[in-house]
């Protein structure tokens, strides 16, 4: 039974892709051409683990093949950075392919899913792993959203010399599908009159921050374990965007906020964390300027020696805002939420390269911002992730991490701020001692915002 339940999910995936969510891109010619490249992308990658890194896994027979159909899904050991980003990362590159040839957010976000289980069933010896389909579909087409977006708003078809070569490098680095497809129709080099590349607005903040003050509290772990040099899992450099205005989306991520930071010192710490407008509906309110209820999509990736934590989810959320006086702006937003498949490190699962824990859960996400447009501005922003345990440590994490900051404009759009960040975990095992950490710090920054 369970061979022929792999086989329909195969034939399902790629039926699907044609036959779901909409028009877009429609016709026998837009749905081979995507998937013809999806191949061919993943037959490049797996040549190249094959015969340049030489790894095991790549070493593909047809007995392979048929093992991996005939055999159960399974729960992969891989490192959390190789099955948390780089099969979102992946997934980005099957979507991005997809939207090339006309086709909409959903529908593109099958054709990563197609991807996802051909190199699952094809490309590997090790067994299909059901998390990697989850991440490389949902992860991948957010991201590359994200990326093609971001590669539209570069590219500028009437520029020229070194500008233009600067551009369409960024664009490639971004979005390399899309940089491909350009050098190939040679639009590339081709220098028009018009520019037929448009975005949104989208406003850049970068930060550098100092830790001026710590404390660290621990339950059922070793305090020395626990702390670190960076003790709270919060990068100490960011960079942070704003795509679009939320109030006015009408697609999927119309709007959509990143914030991607990264600390080297003796703890690396990496955080990327997204969230895409997927749908929304204003609503009228006497004293508000915008009101809207919609539907969003989350990513978020939170690392350090200390812990780990990454989910893709989606919620429902509410956005309201007014202006107070003398221009001064209040923005709150309130989400509640489901996480598809979530991974959260622990210290009682160890198998391979892994010790986290995979499974679904739910989140709850507040954010409050109070500002004055090139002035100044305070923001609170709390996340709390609950994912419970399919493989692992049985049992549930509870994580918790916040930011309360206030920042003022110091001289063209640089600015200074003071920080209070957070971090609170609580591990409920079944068949090991409980664990909690609390950690906290007070930051300094120096900031830099520009559109």
């Amino acid at each position: 039974m369970k061979k022929y339940f792999n086989y329909i999910l195969v034939i399902s995936l790629v039926c699907s892709s044609g036959a779901i969510f909409g028009r877009e891109g429609s016709g026998l010619k837009n749905l081979l051409l995507p998937a013809s490249e999806i191949l061919t992308v993943n037959g490049f990658v797996a040549a190249c683990n094959r015969f340049v890194f030489d790894a095991d896994y790549a070493r593909i027979s047809f007995s392979s093949i048929e093992s991996n159909f005939n055999g159960p899904w399974v729960w992969d050991d891989d490192n959390f950075a190789v099955n948390q980003i780089g099969h979102p990362y992946q997934g980005s590159l099957y979507y991005s392919l997809a939207r090339h040839y006309g086709h909409g957010y959903f529908k593109s976000m099958f054709f990563a899913s197609f991807g996802s289980a051909q190199w699952e069933y094809f490309m590997e010896t090790e067994k299909p792993a059901i998390n990697d389909l989850i991440t490389t579909s949902l992860g991948g087409a957010m991201l590359g959203e994200i990326t093609g977006r971001l590669s539209e708003n570069i590219l500028d078809d009437t520029s020229d010399g070194l500008e233009r070569a600067a551009r369409e490098t960024g664009a490639f680095i971004i979005n390399p599908m899309k940089g491909l497809h350009r050098m190939i129709s040679g639009s590339m080099f081709r220098i028009r009159s018009v520019n037929d590349h448009s975005g949104k607005k989208v406003k850049f903040e970068i930060s550098g921050e100092k830790k001026i003050y710590s404390f660290l509290k621990t339950k059922g772990i070793d305090e020395n374990k626990a702390d670190s040099t960076t003790t709270v899992p919060f990068a100490n450099y960011n960079f942070q965007m704003i795509y679009g205005e939320p109030f006015s989306s009408r697609k999927p991520l119309d709007y959509f906020s990143m914030n991607f930071g990264l600390s080297f010192r003796n703890d690396i710490v990496a955080n990327v964390t997204a969230k895409g407008l997927l749908w929304k509906k204003n609503v009228r309110a006497e004293k508000y300027v915008n009101m809207a209820l919609g539907m969003v999509q989350n990513f978020d990736y939170i690392t350090s020696q200390t812990y780990k934590l990454a989910e893709s989810s989606f919620g429902i959320e509410f956005m309201a805002e007014r202006i107070c006086f003398k221009d001064w702006h209040f923005l709150h937003n309130h989400q509640v939420g489901l996480i598809a498949l979530g991974g959260a490190s622990t210290e009682y699962f160890v198998e391979v390269e892994r010790n986290y824990n995979f499974g679904p859960g739910a989140i709850i996400k507040m954010g409050f911002a109070f500002y004055k447009d090139d002035f100044a501005k305070v923001t609170v922003n709390i996340d709390r992730f609950w994912i419970r345990t399919l493989s692992g440590a049985e049992g549930v994490e509870s994580v918790g991490v916040g930011r309360f900051e206030a920042q003022k404009n110091i001289y063209k759009g640089i600015g200074a701020a003071v920080s209070y960040v957070f971090y609170d975990r609580e591990g409920v095992y079944l068949s090991y001692p409980d664990v909690q950490v609390f950690n906290h710090e007070i930051r300094g920054m120096i900031t830099y915002n520009f559109y």
